[in-house]
């Protein structure tokens, strides 16, 4: 009779079982909150096992140690606080390196692990540990304790194994949907980040092609002239495409130009300064002055005499913070005074001074061009460590 009423005791237990199965996959269907998610779990089985301690545990991002994540029936400070090893010392570890439910009669008997201190102050005496396994990686364990002896079985392990794999399809599908979240929102930061761009290297173009015009003497000084200077938001464009978080190094645009201009013989140029992050804007407002002063130095100056000397250097200054460069020639002979104007003095300063609410000073003496440009960092960049 007692064999027949223990026989009617296991059907209703696999019925119970089945039916906490067959609802968590449909509720696990429906929610798009993970720790609710994981509540649910640990409640279910709870109920499922008549267990009175189960808690979920992640494995952390340096895989090596592993967070209470969710759980029922442990004491305040135990959920989203305890953190312990995810080697072979603890019971959770121990599964994980094992990769197979691991079952503890006794935990008082127990050789192959370490009981955590927090376990012992809740008096667990006996346990069962499936590891949840995701796609691509193991996400944790599910654990479930108790507080007294407890012949925990073949048949309880397998039941946790098929909660364990629903529970793991369904923290693969709220990872994958929060990825997918992730890129729709980096997709319309980008799309407004590039309708913003556009915009300004529109307004750039239209001003570029005023102030061509109005130091043009000719359509063809004009074509050339403008030509040259697209050309220099067009490389500047290139690097901000390539660029995966939207900034340029300042020495990098400087390089670019000089490179372009055939003025990177490291004999003949010292560039110097802290590592700058520059926003795209001040990017190719700090392009279009390189630009000039590069055509300037390779016409009339620095570059355009095999002895000539190139120093660009920058600095960062306190009250207010403002980046400080400094364009110097040596080993010169400039052309007259009149003439100075025409070296594109103009759109140097207006550039810095309309793109980066900054100011430029462009100055030539006998010995070459110097010149000083001052804007805000804020704003328009920031200091990304290291020396140039």
């Amino acid at each position: 009779m007692m064999k027949e009423s223990s026989m009617h005791d296991e059907i209703r237990k696999l019925k119970r079982q089945t039916a906490a199965l067959a609802s968590f996959g449909t509720q696990s269907l429906r929610t798009h909150d993970l720790d609710r998610l994981l509540t649910e779990a640990c409640e279910t089985v709870a109920t499922s096992l008549d267990a009175e301690l189960v808690k979920v545990l992640e494995l952390l991002p340096d895989g090596e140690r592993m967070l209470v994540r969710s759980g029922v029936g442990w004491n305040p400070g135990v959920v989203g606080r305890e953190i312990f090893g995810a080697h072979e010392l603890s019971p959770s570890g121990y599964a994980m390196q094992m990769d197979k439910p691991v079952i503890s009669g006794d935990v008082g008997e127990e050789l192959r692990f370490e009981i955590p201190a927090f376990m012992r102050e809740h008096h667990v005496r006996s346990m069962v540990n499936v590891v949840i396994h995701g796609e691509h990686r193991a996400w944790g364990v599910l654990e479930v304790d108790a507080r007294a002896p407890h012949a925990f079985d073949d048949d309880d392990a397998v039941f946790l194994q098929n909660y364990a794999n629903l529970l793991a399809a369904a923290i693969d599908r709220l990872e994958t949907e929060a990825a997918l979240n992730r890129a729709v929102e980096r997709s319309e930061l980008l799309l407004g980040e590039l309708q913003h761009r556009v915009r300004n290297l529109l307004l750039n173009i239209r001003s570029l092609a005023r102030r061509t015009r109005r130091s043009s003497g000719t359509l063809d000084d004009f074509s050339e002239a403008f030509e040259a200077r697209l050309q220099a938001l067009g490389r500047t464009q290139d690097m901000l495409t390539r660029a995966m978080d939207g900034t340029i190094a300042l020495e990098e645009v400087l390089r670019q130009e000089l490179q372009a201009h055939g003025m990177d013989d490291p004999e003949r140029t010292l560039l110097r300064g802290p590592c700058i992050e520059l926003t795209g804007g001040a990017a190719q407002a700090l392009a279009l002055a390189f630009h000039e002063l590069a055509t300037n130095a390779g016409k009339y100056g620095a570059f355009a005499r095999p002895e000539g000397r190139l120093s660009v250097t920058w600095e960062i200054t306190e009250e207010p913070e403002q980046v400080v460069l400094h364009w110097r020639e040596s080993e010169v002979e400039m052309p007259a005074e009149p003439e100075r104007r025409g070296f594109g003095s103009e759109t140097i300063e207006k550039s810095i001074a309309y793109m980066l609410a900054g100011e430029a000073r462009l100055n030539f003496s006998g010995d070459g061009a110097d010149c000083e440009i001052r804007f805000p960092l804020s704003g328009q960049g920031h200091v990304s460590g290291g020396q140039g």
